[in-house]
């Protein structure tokens, strides 16, 4: 009996943590990206990271706190105060680099094909930008800290069209580019 007790105990002791670890690893998870900063040493913009886990703990202690784990700034200003935590705990997705490029995208139309945007998750194809220059990439190649400055400038471009365009760049010889046909007055009455 006293056996059984005790595995029914040892369950539930367990089963009484599941709920904070499972807050835990949902603050960790949201907490996790690159952001940008304005650094207050200096006014300029900076990229950081916060410490996931840390913030995921603290957030299943009841407040969240964060720590850097990585700044653009370091290791030459590594041990400063992190007095930019702050701008951090105001607006905690505002400056969360997903965050700012879902926004931007939002209700935005592809520079070529004029199609909306759909909305940008982490996990599915990502969308591109036109420069200024008249040059496509992709987001991947615009560094965290130089984001705002581009994306004033930049249009949108949907991932159908980068993706045709990027083909149309490794393999000239293979891209074919018909034209859309014409609909046709008889099957528009149909």
């Amino acid at each position: 009996m006293f056996q059984t007790l005790s595995l029914i105990f040892a369950v539930l002791l367990v089963l009484s943590f599941v709920p904070f670890v499972w807050i835990t690893v949902r603050g960790a998870i949201r907490e996790r990206g690159p952001r940008v900063i304005t650094c207050p040493e200096n006014g300029c913009a900076s990229e950081v990271e916060v410490k996931t886990w840390h913030s995921g703990f603290t957030t299943a202690l009841g407040e969240t706190h964060h720590r850097l784990a990585n700044c653009s700034r370091w290791p030459e200003k590594a041990g400063c105060d992190q007095a930019c935590v702050t701008q951090i705990e105001e607006s905690p997705n505002g400056c969360l680099v997903r965050s700012l490029v879902a926004e931007w995208y939002q209700g935005r139309n592809c520079a070529f094909c004029a199609s909306e945007i759909p909305e940008v998750h982490m996990n599915d194809r990502k969308p591109a930008l036109r420069t200024s220059e008249g040059r496509t990439l992709p987001l991947s190649d615009v560094e965290p800290v130089h984001l705002a400055e581009v994306l004033a400038t930049a249009q949108a471009v949907c991932a159908n069209c980068f993706d045709a365009m990027s083909f149309r760049e490794q393999f000239p010889g293979l891209a074919v580019d018909r034209p859309k046909p014409e609909a046709h007055p008889a099957s528009m009455h149909s």
